[in-house]
């Protein structure tokens, strides 16, 4: 993976796209403020476009929880422009933290089922396999 990430800040979050599996990889690294929040989720909508990608991996094990108001801005801004760019499978591995996890779960299933696939793992190489079917 030559590629530049899309998206670098340490503590933050990487996202990058993974060329042998046509994949936008998120691989979060703790807290993100508004303004890096929506850096990240402006780089996975590029990415997907810049490539014309379907699938997301979110590694989202370090995560912790983020601002309920940008979580709000992603529902509203962010979905619209990831299913335009054409994600179809997302697969999320949850965060270690029980209160950002259930903070993804219902967030995400604010996402209409037969606009996007949505599934949850532990570990990156379930996420992985199941986005390989």
């Amino acid at each position: 993976m030559s590629e530049a990430p899309y998206f670098s800040v340490p503590g933050v979050a990487t996202v990058r796209w993974d060329e042998p599996t046509a994949t936008v990889v998120v691989e979060w690294d703790g807290w993100a403020n508004t303004a890096e929040f929506a850096a990240l989720l402006a780089a996975e909508v590029k990415a997907l476009k810049d490539h014309g990608g379907s699938r997301l991996l979110a590694d989202c094990r370090r995560q912790r929880v983020l601002n309920p108001a940008d979580q709000e801005r992603a529902d509203q801004e962010w979905t619209p422009q990831v299913l335009e760019a054409g994600l179809r499978r997302f697969a999320v591995v949850l965060p270690l933290s029980d209160i950002a996890a259930s903070h993804l779960h219902e967030r995400l299933g604010k996402v209409p089922k037969s606009a996007m696939q949505i599934a949850y793992f532990a570990s990156v190489e379930e996420a992985k396999e199941w986005l390989a079917r």
